[in-house]
């Protein structure tokens, strides 16, 4: 029996081939570093686990420094690690974790069928629905800057402070805290929504807002306007959750301006920073007293009648998530305006490219024909 020559090459190709491999990769795991990547060798004299930094001298405290504060705006900054460790009552990951699955656990065990049927909103043209204001909303202050949502613009003078405000909170501070926390709004709403009829009998909610480093009067005319407009017997509770910001005024001044509310609004502070998501969590495990959950920014607005359009879907169907169409606060001068974008009227939904961009996206033909009114909810 002969043996082809090509054949025998390409076998002895194929086993050496092989065993270099073997050899190579025995190799880059005998130099496999103590962190288990075996592409980290390590050099005479140097620490894997440190940087290298060249030591050409003393270091440089390269701490951030904090924007000098212009009038009326706070930008000092306060020690977080001394204010932990005085809390001695941290608990530990185990438990917080135990305890998280627990709160699951209670939720599948307490969850049942939906036994009351809340009827649906009504449209009565011409009839002004009953959760509208039979009067103007009254201003934070008379005539004052920023009210009905007009803009305010600054004066050249005020260029550098603008700036640096901006830097610092990401909004112009500036004029900002300038402007009433009650300060009144424009009504953005197509005139068909002042005209809906809604049973009294909604669910209640609690108010979770997360902040982290925000400016003062952003966040507080944030909860200024929700207890300005929402009806009192559907407010349970507003919930801020600090995630972990260290500016000196939302410390003590805050939880002392927020004693004025007599419990209504509370903050519990992370002990760390634990991102938007995660503090929206625990946001949702510390509230206690609501039956609907509503998150909100830490800077924004609510607006006229804002409440029953949201909750009313939610009351008749409690696995229903709903969503506002949210407007737009230009962060210079504080006007709003409606948001861009959707169809015609200024309706659209909301999805996610394959670049995860968020879009707009108008409403299809579909799901117009299946509403009877312009300002019904859609899906």
């Amino acid at each position: 029996m002969r043996v082809k020559l090509g054949f025998l090459l390409r076998s002895l190709l194929i086993v050496g081939t092989f065993l270099a491999l073997v050899t190579l990769w025995s190799r880059l795991l005998s130099t496999q570093g103590e962190d288990g990547d075996p592409f980290v060798r390590q050099m005479p004299g140097r620490d894997v686990n440190k940087p290298n930094i060249p030591n050409n001298g003393p270091v440089v405290n390269n701490k951030f420094q904090p924007v000098v504060p212009w009038p009326q705006v706070e930008g000092v900054e306060v020690d977080l690690e001394s204010i932990r460790l005085k809390n001695k009552n941290v608990p530990q990951q185990g438990a917080a974790d135990n305890n998280q699955q627990n709160a699951i656990q209670k939720q599948y065990l307490t969850f049942k069928p939906q036994k009351f049927a809340y009827p649906d909103p009504m449209l009565r043209n011409g009839v002004l629905g009953n959760f509208e204001t039979k009067q103007p909303e009254p201003p934070g202050v008379a005539n004052g800057p920023g009210e009905e949502a007009k803009p305010l613009v600054l004066g050249a003078e005020y260029k550098d402070v603008v700036q640096s405000s901006i830097k610092e909170f990401g909004f112009n501070m500036v004029a900002s805290d300038q402007i009433s926390l009650d300060r009144s709004i424009n009504d953005l709403r197509h005139e068909e929504c002042k005209y809906w009829q809604y049973d009294e009998r909604l669910l209640t909610s609690s108010i979770i807002i997360v902040f982290h480093n925000e400016g003062w009067s952003t966040l507080m005319r944030t909860v200024h306007s929700v207890i300005k407009r929402t009806p009192k017997q559907y407010l349970a509770e507003i919930v801020l959750i600090d995630d972990y910001s260290n500016k000196e005024h939302l410390k003590e001044r805050l939880e002392e301006y927020l004693k004025q509310w007599n419990g209504l609004v509370k903050v519990f502070r992370n002990e760390r920073r634990e991102g938007l998501i995660q503090a929206r969590s625990i946001g949702a495990h510390k509230a206690a007293l609501g039956q609907v959950l509503i998150y909100l920014d830490a800077h924004c607005e609510v607006g006229p009648n804002w409440y029953a359009p949201l909750i009313a879907p939610i009351t008749a169907d409690r696995t229903t998530c709903t969503v506002p169409l949210i407007d737009y606060i230009d962060g210079n001068d504080f006007t709003i305006e409606p948001q861009q974008g959707g169809d015609e009227d200024g309706f659209a939904r909301g999805a996610w490219d394959w670049s995860l961009l968020w879009k707009r996206v108008p409403l299809n033909s579909r799901e117009k024909a299946r509403r009877m009114h312009k300002t019904e909810p859609y899906r």
